[in-house]
């Protein structure tokens, strides 16, 4: 997953172990669903959260 995000120009994310629950749902509901909605939102909260920490450095 990391190198996916990297090779897309983004930073990579470290799930946090109190949400491995919401990212195991999340790969059931895209292998059982085809549904990626779950996964890209869980990715995106963290991609944030990672590229608003490179920005408060840089302030």
């Amino acid at each position: 997953m990391n190198l996916e995000l990297m090779k897309a120009g983004f930073p990579p994310i470290d799930i946090k172990f109190t949400d491995r629950l919401a990212y195991y749902q999340a790969f059931d509901t895209f292998h059982s669903k085809g549904n990626p909605s779950e996964m890209e939102d869980l990715f995106a909260r963290y991609v944030n959260e990672r590229l608003d920490q490179y920005l408060s450095i840089l302030e």
